[in-house]
């Protein structure tokens, strides 16, 4: 008996995405998990680049107005940097995200909870940059050196996670998202 398998395109993916936003259980295929990255992405591309062009194009016309009036501190940027629309988007979609990447692990036999994994690192991390950064200790920056590494081989070894195909058609989190689900 061979079973239907479902095809999924990156519409799909986007509409299962916002369906499926909050929803941390069940399971998603590999073709749902990397057409909406690459959907993602695009979108985030997309509004990057409009935000980089209409900062640079304020930016210019500022310094040449007027090149010794304009002041720009430390606190206007990271207040900008907040109000920029790709962060406001990326921040729009991190809980969606986050369910994503549950869904996707979950479809490989693992719990969606690894990827906590990726932000442990992230800690230390920021610990010893800042240690560094008032210490110019060099014991500071190798630990920091270090952890970045921890940090990466985690990366990577998410990636590959999320690129493996799933273990088995039925699993914890119920049957292949891909497989006919009337059986």
């Amino acid at each position: 008996m061979t079973e239907s398998v479902k095809n999924i395109n990156m519409l799909d993916a986007v509409k299962l995405f916002f369906k499926n936003y909050f929803n941390f259980k069940g399971r998603a295929s590999r073709s749902e998990y990397w057409w909406f990255i690459l959907a993602f992405f695009i979108v985030y591309i997309v509004i990057y680049t409009i935000e980089f062009v209409f900062m640079f194009a304020t930016l210019f016309d500022d310094i040449y107005n007027d090149p010794y009036s304009y002041s720009y501190s430390a606190s206007d940027a990271i207040k900008d940097t907040f109000l920029m629309p790709s962060f406001l988007f990326y921040l729009a979609m991190i809980i969606g995200l986050l369910s994503l990447n549950a869904r996707r692990l979950q479809d490989r036999g693992h719990t969606g909870w690894w990827q906590l994994a990726f932000f442990v690192p992230l800690i230390p991390m920021i610990y010893f940059g800042i240690l560094f950064l008032f210490t110019e200790d060099q014991a500071h920056a190798i630990s920091f050196g270090l952890v970045f590494l921890l940090w990466i081989v985690i990366f990577i070894t998410f990636i590959v996670m999320l690129c493996l195909p799933p273990k088995e058609d039925e699993n914890n989190w119920g049957r292949n998202p891909l497989l006919d689900q009337s059986l």
